[in-house]
């Protein structure tokens, strides 16, 4: 519809059938334009809807994401920790195993040489015995 409509005029003003026309004209553009823009807007809203139901879900599946892998890696954490700890106690009992070992071993080194120095003693007894065993033989 045009803007500025040119109404025929008659002995008391307007024609009244015309202007009721024009305004029934209007009124269903109007009607027509609303309905189109309550449709659209409809259309926009039950998209809205449906874009924020998948927001909602892809936000409750990023929150558990989060959540697995904050938890994997407080997981990690721990056995991390665990495992240092234990490494920790088995190499303080290899230590200490070793340094027992060592402990003994220096023991049986000390046995050896007491025996090695007595039979050095007894050795010298003996050779002493039997030089003055020849000794007397020989005079």
């Amino acid at each position: 519809m045009e803007n500025e409509k040119k109404f025929s005029s008659e002995m008391f003003g307007y024609d009244k059938k015309e202007v009721d026309e024009y305004i029934k004209a209007l009124k269903a553009e109007y009607e027509s334009k609303l309905q189109a823009e309550r449709s659209d807007a409809n259309r926009v809203s039950n998209e809205l809807t449906i874009l924020k139901r998948k927001l909602e879900k892809y936000e409750v599946d990023y929150v558990t994401r989060q959540e697995k892998v904050a938890n994997a890696l407080i997981t990690a954490e721990d056995q991390a920790k665990k495992i240092i700890e234990n490494s920790r106690i088995q190499s303080m009992q290899e230590k200490e195993r070793i340094e027992h070992l060592i402990e003994m071993e220096k023991e049986k080194l000390l046995d050896i040489k007491k025996e090695v120095i007595e039979l050095k003693e007894k050795t010298i007894k003996i050779l002493d015995k039997y030089s003055n065993d020849m000794n007397n033989l020989l005079d």
